[in-house]
């Protein structure tokens, strides 16, 4: 009993073009319109598919950066939104139209699993070539959603002290104080100090003379830095600043302390008018800043008296 023929499967139009041109009369016989239809309606609907993902990935971000449109620049969800949308629009423009190829030349009877392969096998070799390059991105965006940095914020990272003017995925901007841009890629940024969460504390130490009257200075004092907030109440986040008596013995002065819970970054202005209040209360009192002093010991050494040279002995006569 004969076996029963089976149907041979669909030929791909590219495999149907290189029939073409090898018999043309067998690729005659062996497609149809209707399978070029097909073929060409499935590219397509893939295409557009493709088109309309993207398109709802494009129209999600946008709705997103607009709802924070209305924050300041530097507003760290606004600068999250934009930052977090774009990388999103591009990652979904690589991936989308990477699946989106691929079908297509599977519907065109190429065979991907070869072309899959050696995709694997570069995007491995380029992997490790660039996994610095992906460190820092991936760091980058677990900033960006632990949300620990913002712009404008005071910060130090590897040393350098400045402040946050930008964060992206790989990259962050950090102006110093004397005006130099430091680049810090964000794979290297492992412990970092952020001076502008929650609080900050100034710090004012104050030398006294050791040859002056404490107790009677130290009132003084709090009357300066009371009257100090009292203007500034609104960057307080304290009740009052706090004196904190002799903090240290040093070689010139003894040393009090002021130190008051403000506003993060005020904490610098506070700590300057504080010196410049206290600089003229004292010079109005009469209350004397010390300066380094030192106590000499001079030892004077008496020089024993020079030794006299023994006399020559006589000379030898001669005789035994």
């Amino acid at each position: 009993m004969p076996l029963p023929s089976l149907p041979a499967p669909p030929l791909g139009l590219l495999q149907l073009g290189l029939l073409q041109l090898g018999a043309p009369q067998a690729w005659l016989d062996a497609v149809s319109p209707r399978a070029l239809l097909v073929g060409a309606v499935r590219i397509a609907i893939i295409i557009g598919l493709a088109a309309l993902l993207l398109a709802l990935v494009r129209r999600g971000t946008a709705r997103w950066i607009a709802s924070v449109e209305g924050l300041p620049s530097t507003h760290p969800k606004r600068q999250r939104a934009v930052t977090l949308g774009t990388l999103l629009r591009s990652v979904a423009g690589y991936a989308v139209w990477g699946v989106a190829g691929i079908m297509v030349l599977s519907e065109v009877g190429l065979d991907i699993g070869a072309l899959l392969a050696t995709a694997g096998v570069a995007g491995l070799a380029i992997g490790f070539g660039a996994q610095t390059l992906v460190k820092d991105v991936i760091s980058g965006v677990f900033l960006l959603f632990d949300d620990l940095l913002h712009v404008g914020d005071l910060v130090t990272i590897g040393g350098h002290t400045g402040t946050v003017e930008e964060i992206g995925v790989r990259l962050i901007k950090l102006r110093k104080f004397d005006g130099e841009l430091v680049m810090i890629p964000a794979g290297e940024v492992r412990t970092f100090g952020n001076k502008s969460v929650d609080w900050a504390r100034a710090v004012v130490p104050v030398g006294l003379s050791y040859n002056q009257d404490v107790d009677a200075i130290i009132p003084v004092i709090e009357e300066v830095v009371n009257a100090w907030a009292d203007e500034n109440a609104d960057i307080l986040l304290e009740e009052a600043p706090q004196v904190q008596g002799l903090m240290d013995f040093g070689d010139s002065s003894v040393t009090a302390r002021v130190s008051v819970r403000v506003v993060p970054g005020e904490q610098y202005a506070a700590e300057r008018e504080l010196r410049t209040r206290l600089k003229r209360v004292f010079d109005e009192r009469g209350i004397d800043i010390p300066f380094p002093q030192r106590t000499m010991h001079i030892i004077e050494r008496t020089e024993p008296p020079p030794r006299t040279p023994a006399p020559d002995p006589p000379p030898s006569s001669g005789r035994d």
